[in-house]
């Protein structure tokens, strides 16, 4: 009977997608942590992220039409290089998709933290919805392609924010993210910062300046936590 109980403990306790095993520590009786391995998902959040850095710094280089401390970057979109810029929403999008998929299992969540990937998900596909539909040009009447896309990507970086402040939340709780646990807050609180002040410099002319802040402090967070991840000192004994 006991390999059948051994069987049954282990279906109860699960297999997740990415490989890791866990089992149950014979001397405390507690679930222990399986063997660690990067995988693929964690590869192609750093790789996504390294398209979205480079496709942004392509098009400050080929758009000096666009002000990038007054114009926000969905003006972009606009033109004939707009489908380069929408790429750039594409791998936002897939990033923070792939981060939801293998955090996971990465680390302990407990209570309102487990929420956290269910958040990247949904942030990950308004990206990519917000990079489907197209933005008006400026002083352009309004279409339901432009109220889409905005309302995608306002709500895409709600959630990324909210997402990294329990993430944040949830490295106090677990030695794996401890080395991290400052710098993922900090970058947290500087995208929830950079958002709020969106909104109070739209008439500064610095509202592009302070997204470009919003969007760097996200994706500097991506790359921390998937090449953290990765290491192969991650494992905890």
């Amino acid at each position: 009977m006991l390999p059948a109980m051994n069987a049954t403990a282990n279906d109860d306790l699960g297999t997740s997608d990415d490989g890791d095993i866990p089992s149950l520590d014979s001397g405390t009786g507690r679930r222990s942590r399986p063997a660690h391995r990067a995988t693929g998902a964690s590869l192609v959040a750093v790789i996504c992220v390294a398209v979205t850095f480079c496709g942004i710094m392509l098009m400050h280089a080929v758009r000096s039409d666009v002000d990038p401390l007054r114009d926000v970057m969905s003006h972009y979109a606009n033109g004939s290089r707009g489908p380069l810029m929408s790429i750039v929403f594409y791998a936002f999008g897939l990033s923070a998709l792939a981060l939801g998929f293998r955090l996971r299992t990465a680390i302990d969540r407990h209570g309102i933290t487990r929420a956290f990937p269910v958040l990247l998900w949904l942030a990950g596909a308004s990206l990519i919805a917000a990079g489907v539909f197209e933005v008006d040009r400026p002083l352009a009447p309004q279409t339901i392609q432009e109220v889409i896309h905005s309302n995608s990507a306002v709500a895409a970086f709600v959630m990324l924010i909210v997402a990294m402040l329990l993430f944040s939340l949830a490295c106090w709780g677990d030695d794996r993210w401890w080395s991290v646990r400052w710098l993922s807050l900090g970058l947290a609180v500087t995208a929830a910062a950079a958002a709020v002040g969106t909104q109070l410099a739209g008439g500064s002319g610095y509202s592009g300046a302070v997204q470009r802040v919003l969007a760097g402090a996200v994706l500097a967070w991506f790359l921390l936590t998937a090449t953290h991840v990765r290491r192969r000192s991650f494992s905890a004994p």
